[in-house]
């Protein structure tokens, strides 16, 4: 009997401590506070948007940051918050918002969602004029096109993985290549600029940015970034990037380190799959991957100030024997005459825009 006793004592004890864990009416919520939406937020430049939040259980103090900026503390805050944020002098893009609650024991808990500021230009329609033709080797995939002394650059890639990366000297009137130095395989070559005596050249996946002596195509040095190159231009006093998303990439040419990266939008939202880009006259004009559109952009801003519409050229290529991705932009700053061509084109074109 006494075992028993015993043994019902135990168990007593023990249910004491565990049932509780199981059965208890105590469902202390581990959130002490949380955004007020659940949807990232869309405001236009310009405007001012409320960042709702609410704090449910007693926190110490809140910090709201944008970008990891902060924009507020508050001490012992209680109930539903309402922080209106001015828009007017950022920068389009998205942002990350984030709340960091601290609470007396020192602990930290953190809630984040994301903001985007939509352009508030409705970027223009333009269209193209063919002017001229001349020839363009249908054998070049072409990455990067570019304009100096009157002389046309080029860059290709390399889809098969043969070693046809390459840079070389075009002759604008027959298409032939005058001077050239390849890449072996596995180098993707991609977008080139020419600044000073240096042309630099992107790589894909490579990882790599090839500097050579324009006029003799010696290579010079080279530097190494992070992430995928696709377009490169420059705009005299920065080499201007892109790597296939909405960010155009601002780096020092002598150093390649980033300067600065600004993201692209319209008044809808994010420009993606930016790719070739030239400099022309303040703006930056960027083929739009797999689009027959190019994409006019405030550097400055990162604005769309316009799209131009380039299905006359791309419809013309079907008819040939190879692709039709337009990918190409040269603008000759002595004659003021812009040119356009694609992978495998049969033709570069010289072009006139209709705003």
């Amino acid at each position: 009997m006494k075992k028993i006793l015993v043994f019902v004592l135990i168990f007593g004890l023990i249910g004491a401590f565990i049932f509780p864990l199981f059965f208890s009416d105590d469902t202390t919520d581990e959130t002490k506070f949380q955004f007020q939406f659940n949807e990232n937020l869309l405001v236009t430049l310009g405007q001012s948007v409320t960042i709702p939040f609410e704090i449910i259980n007693e926190v110490q103090s809140i910090d709201l940051l944008v970008n990891g900026e902060r924009l507020k503390t508050w001490n012992h805050p209680k109930g539903i918050i309402k922080f209106t944020f001015d828009t007017k002098n950022r920068l389009v893009g998205s942002y990350s918002l984030e709340l960091v609650a601290k609470l007396s024991d020192g602990s930290e808990f953190r809630d984040e969602r994301y903001m985007s500021i939509l352009s508030d230009i409705v970027p223009a329609k333009w269209s193209l004029k063919i002017l001229n033709n001349s020839p363009h080797l249908e054998t070049s995939f072409t990455q990067g096109l570019a304009f100096d002394s009157g002389k046309l650059y080029e860059g290709t890639g390399d889809p098969n993985q043969t070693g046809a990366t390459l840079i070389a000297e075009v002759d604008i009137e027959s298409g032939q290549i005058k001077r050239n130095i390849g890449l072996a395989a596995p180098y993707f070559g991609e977008g080139i600029t020419i600044f000073g005596e240096d042309l630099y050249q992107l790589t894909w996946k490579n990882q790599k940015c090839l500097v050579y002596d324009k006029k003799t195509f010696v290579s010079k040095k080279e530097f190494t970034y992070t992430g995928e190159g696709w377009g490169l231009c420059n705009d005299g006093k920065n080499l201007i990037m892109s790597d296939g998303s909405q960010r155009l990439y601002f780096r020092d040419p002598k150093t390649f380190q980033l300067i600065k990266t600004i993201e692209v939008y319209s008044d809808q939202g994010p420009i993606n799959y930016l790719n070739e880009l030239e400099y022309i006259e303040g703006l930056v004009y960027a083929n739009i991957w797999m689009a027959n559109s190019i994409a006019v952009i405030d550097p400055l801003s990162g604005k769309t100030m316009a799209i131009i519409n380039a299905d006359e050229l791309v419809n013309l290529q079907k008819q040939g024997i190879n692709g039709n991705v337009l990918n190409g932009i040269a603008y000759n700053s002595t004659n003021k005459k812009l040119y356009l061509t694609g992978k495998y084109w049969s033709k570069l074109f010289e072009v006139q825009i209709s705003k």
